[in-house]
């Protein structure tokens, strides 16, 4: 078998189609991966050549990558042109893409060149090539195919390429506090302020995000309504605002303080209607932007009297399922029911036998001839069947919802609640059951959707069978509504519950005594510096919490409660001053670091952008950078699912691999922006990632190359869990760590010079970057931005009047 005929007279794309590719590709040839083989809009261009033969700009027609490194030019001309022109110019361009990288290294060792009759092959450096042959002679099982094999298949080069890539591999990473007593000093935590310590238990009432779905305060008075969200400003609003295609089938919800006409018009129509099949109704919307909140605030408070009285509502919280499984519904369904009020005493004989009264007619006749034959039996029959029917979730569902139909008269509404906090399949995996359950108890199904999912999969089964149905969307209020509200009514409860007098102790060991009345001037006080104040806090604290208004309210808890919250700017307030500045780094440093003393991994809200894992193929502090960067920068683009702002991981791999990224340490590095809320995918997953999958940056993922790249204070906190292979980088962060240790604090100045340290260090892995082709023309890129907002920071510390940039930034554009 040799390679397919070719047409006469060929072009050069004939000869690309119909020799080089099926030569690169198939197994029974060279066995090279389809995503190897880079063409031109891929490969950079290069002068080449001198005098007459000079070429400006010159890009070979492909070019093998394995291990992101150049490993092999491919060059390809017409019949007319000489093979030699072709060898000549494949050889000159790999001269000058090994010339970037340090002499004892030459990645693209291989030259390919064909004109469609002959072919040439062999290493970059000789001037003569190892094969040389009639293109018709290159057939399966030739001893002209296995010599092209031994030099340019697959399994050769790749083994090349691990070679090459083992020369570049940065070695010795180690995280700087992996060393001495630095596991216990980073796992060491902070008793909580004292000014909190009383207050406490009231404040966590209202700003902590667990269980408070059912607190009546909750969903009367802290609900945030449609009217009452304020504007983002423009630059956030791209990234916190639901961008979804627009659809003639998608309804806002819009709340008052007294209602929500679009729920209430919708349970009117069923209430007339009573569709013996049931209903299902999606509401879509991010997590955490109050789903929960709303349902069970209309249950409780919005619905009308007349409404209230011709309904019976359950809700089913698959925070708590297994699995999704008809016993488990079925079993929730029954629990809830009887929790939210419904009057059905399953122990009362009476009550068991009109649950069951429908099965009960079915078996009539049996018990009739079962007593005949004799007395007793019959009824004995018919016990045995209702325990067994009361012991089956499915057959004990059917009979109750029969129940709350026909006998009492009501429409039957079942809330399937936080299926959006599930996996895309698990949340597809409900939608199903849903059906299923609707159509078993006639009822309607409010069924809580992540928006994304719907958007992502709505054309595809099982949501193409509600493609022409309403739904409903629930937009999330903004952080600072949310703490406002929720803040004016701590200060009420505060009034009436916190102990009449506060204590707390300050660093210096003075106590301090106030009344209760003080401990809300200071909450009022730290409020408006933080969200009301011209500042970046607000901005940080809203881009951090995202559209997830449970996560806001445990920032601001942290903010209060944090140990790191000086008692003695509490004091100020207590005493009747006022704050006149709130740091900003404090609040980073509260939001880094929570209860801990130290900043890691699993102690706050923030995350480690330059995090590598010394797994990789070719470890690099600026890999996550240069990912979050790319993607920020198509955040209004249209990406491969349709939506804005989503980039297939397979481009993500591809941009970033010009880069010198090698593919699956990309892979690794968008698993962790994945899992660390950096960027999100469409869909919905927050585990494993495809190369099909979509993902988008958050705001949380703007906010730190944005804003806390820029700042000393992130900077700094990061250094101690950020791999490095810097000796002395090393030491001298664990030296700061026990210093910080020792005294508390450290001095700004302190840690800015170890953030110089630190920017010379990443400039000195970006040098052994620029190696390779894709940093040829200038350009923005994640080093780039990143080396700058550090240099910002630093000047902005040695600064005694203030912030010195002023051009625009990248990122605003």
């Amino acid at each position: 078998m040799s390679l397919p005929p070719t047409p006469t007279p060929m072009t050069e794309g004939d000869v690309e189609t119909r020799v080089v590719l099926p030569l690169l590709t198939r197994a029974e040839f060279l066995g090279h991966e389809t995503a190897s083989i880079k063409s031109k809009e891929f490969l950079a261009a290069f002068d080449i050549g001198k005098g007459a033969k000079a070429r400006k700009g010159y890009i070979p027609d492909f070019c093998v990558y394995l291990l992101s490194l150049p490993i092999l030019a491919i060059e390809v001309k017409a019949p007319a042109v000489p093979v030699e022109d072709a060898w000549e110019e494949a050889s000159l361009y790999a001269h000058a893409l090994n010339r970037r990288f340090k002499s004892s290294l030459n990645p693209c060792a291989f030259v390919l060149a064909t004109n469609g009759k002959r072919i040439m092959a062999g290493r970059w450096d000789n001037a003569a090539p190892v094969v040389s042959a009639d293109v018709p002679d290159l057939i399966v099982g030739s001893a002209l195919i296995a010599e092209l094999q031994r030099l340019l298949s697959a399994d050769q080069l790749l083994r090349y390429a691990g070679v090459v890539s083992a020369s570049l591999r940065l070695l010795n990473f180690k995280r700087p506090f992996n060393q001495g007593d630095g596991p216990a000093l980073i796992n060491s935590k902070l008793d909580p302020n004292t000014f909190a310590a009383d207050l406490s238990p009231i404040l966590r009432r209202y700003f902590s995000s667990r269980d408070q779905n059912r607190d009546p305060e909750i969903y009367k008075r802290a609900y945030v309504s449609s009217r009452e969200i304020t504007s983002y400003d423009k630059i956030l609003e791209s990234f916190l605002i639901d961008r979804l295609s627009s659809s003639k089938t998608r309804m806002e919800i819009k709340t008052t303080k007294t209602g929500a006409h679009e729920v209430s018009q919708k349970l009117a129509e069923l209430t007339r209607g009573r569709p013996q099949s049931g209903e299902l109704q999606l509401i879509t919307g991010g997590v955490g932007t109050g789903k929960s909140l709303f349902a069970r605030r209309y249950k409780e408070f919005l619905q009308s009297p007349s409404l209230r009285e011709s309904t019976q509502w359950a809700f089913l919280d698959f925070n708590f399922a297994v699995e999704v499984s008809p016993d488990w519904i079925c079993s929730a369904f029954t629990k809830s029911l009887i929790e939210e009020g419904a009057f059905i005493d399953l122990r009362d004989e009476t009550v068991q036998e009109r649950v069951f009264s429908e099965d009960l007619r079915d078996r009539a006749p049996f018990y009739v001839r079962l007593e005949r034959g004799q007395l007793g039996r019959g009824e004995l029959e018919k016990a045995r069947d209702i325990e067994a029917w009361r012991q089956d979730p499915v057959w004990l569902s059917r009979g109750l919802a029969r129940y709350i139909h026909e006998d009492l008269g009501k429409i039957l509404i079942v809330v399937f609640d936080n299926v959006d906090r599930r996996d895309v399949e698990s949340q597809l995996a409900t939608f199903e059951r849903a059906l299923w359950f609707m159509h078993e108890m006639r009822c309607l199904v409010l069924l809580q959707m992540r928006d994304v999912t719907f958007e992502a999969h709505k054309g595809d089964r099982p949501l193409d069978t509600y493609k022409t149905g309403t739904v409903f969307h629930i937009a999330p209020p903004k952080f600072i509504d949310v703490v406002k509200r929720r803040l004016e009514l701590s200060l009420g409860e505060l009034a009436s519950q916190a102990p009449e007098t506060i204590r707390y102790k300050t660093p210096s060991g003075v106590n301090i005594t106030y009344p209760k009345s003080r401990s809300g001037e200071f909450l009022k006080e730290l409020y408006l510096e933080l969200f009301q104040r011209p500042n970046n806090t607000a901005r940080i604290l809203e881009a951090l919490a995202g559209r997830n208004v449970r996560k806001a309210l445990d920032m601001f808890m942290a903010i209060i409660t944090s140990g790191h919250m000086p008692e003695d700017m509490i004091t100020n307030v207590a005493t009747g001053a006022h704050i006149e500045h709130f740091p900003e780094y404090l609040v980073l440093r509260i939001l880094m670091r929570q209860d801990y003393r130290f900043f890691s991994d699993s102690s706050g809200f923030v995350s480690n952008l330059f995090y590598c894992d010394k797994s990789w193929e070719r470890p690099s502090n600026l890999l996550i950078p240069e990912a979050l960067f790319y993607l920020v920068g198509q955040n209004k683009v249209s990406g491969e699912n349709g939506q804005l702002g989503f980039v297939a991981i397979s481009r993500l791999q591809t941009e970033l691999e010009r880069l010198g990224f090698v593919r699956s340490d990309i892979y690794g590095a968008a698993q962790y922006l994945l899992a660390r809320d950096l960027i999100e995918a469409g869909s919905s997953t927050t585990a494993t990632l495809g190369e099909a999958d979509c993902v988008k940056p958050t705001a949380s993922g703007w906010a730190h190359m944005r804003i806390l790249v820029g700042r000393i204070e992130y900077l700094g906190a990061v250094l101690p869990t950020t791999p490095l292979n810097d000796a002395q980088l090393q030491a001298r962060v664990f030296d700061l760590m026990q210093t910080e240790m020792r005294y508390r604090q450290l001095y700004r100045n302190q840690i800015a010079q170890v953030v110089e340290h630190f920017s010379r260090y990443l400039e000195t892995q970006f040098h052994d970057l620029r190696s390779h082709p894709g940093y040829t023309a200038p350009g923005r890129t994640g080093f780039h931005y990143v080396f700058s907002k550090i240099a910002e920071a630093l000047r902005f510390e040695r600064a005694d009047d203030g912030p010195v940039r002023t051009e625009i930034d990248w990122l605003d554009l």
